[in-house]
């Protein structure tokens, strides 16, 4: 993390701490170091639990290069891109949106079965996040591609979830979406 990182990272659990003064029943990150990072200076004394399944989609080939790099080195790539989709694409070695979709609903299992009636930090990407939203807020696959480019999630920005009966089903309804407390 940048000094600017941590630095947003000290004022959203300070804004958390203050805004459930219980903390929360079990904390979760994925396995990457910026994200585990931004847990301990959130909530120094808290037990995280490392989850591979929260981790950002895999971009494959494409990790460590940009768009003009990816149509000069690889143009017929970008050309089944185009002609696939972004939604369906998977470049090689990575994910598609629907193979992060696929780790989100295990993941959610698994929230169901260990974790009801709990509060739950999670601590994810923005990528991550905007398919979570999809699933849960049962977006249609056009809807999702068309907030995906204007929807920026912030770095240390916080999204609440609240579970609720809806026809006798509960439900995760959501409450707060890209909440900046360092802004």
């Amino acid at each position: 993390l940048t000094e600017r990182g941590r630095k947003q990272a000290e004022y959203t659990g300070a804004y958390l701490r203050e805004r459930y003064r219980n903390g929360f029943d079990t904390y979760y990150y994925s396995h990457y170091k910026r994200v585990q990072e931004t847990g301990h200076i959130m909530f120094p004394d808290a037990r995280f639990y490392e989850e591979p399944r929260l981790a950002e989609g895999s971009r494959g080939i494409w990790s460590e290069m940009t768009a003009t790099e990816i149509a000069e080195r690889y143009p017929h790539e970008a050309a089944r891109k185009q002609k696939e989709g972004h939604y369906d694409y998977r470049p090689i070695g990575g994910e598609n949106w629907p193979d992060v979709e696929e780790r989100i609903h295990s993941f959610l299992d698994t929230l169901a079965r260990d974790c009801e009636g709990e509060r739950v930090l999670i601590i994810v990407h923005g990528f991550w996040l905007h398919l979570f939203r999809h699933l849960v807020e049962r977006f249609t696959v056009a809807e999702t591609l068309e907030k995906f480019p204007g929807e920026n999630v912030k770095n240390a920005s916080v999204t609440i979830y609240e579970s609720e009966l809806v026809r006798g089903r509960s439900r995760l309804i959501r409450k707060e979406f890209n909440l900046v407390p360092w802004e």
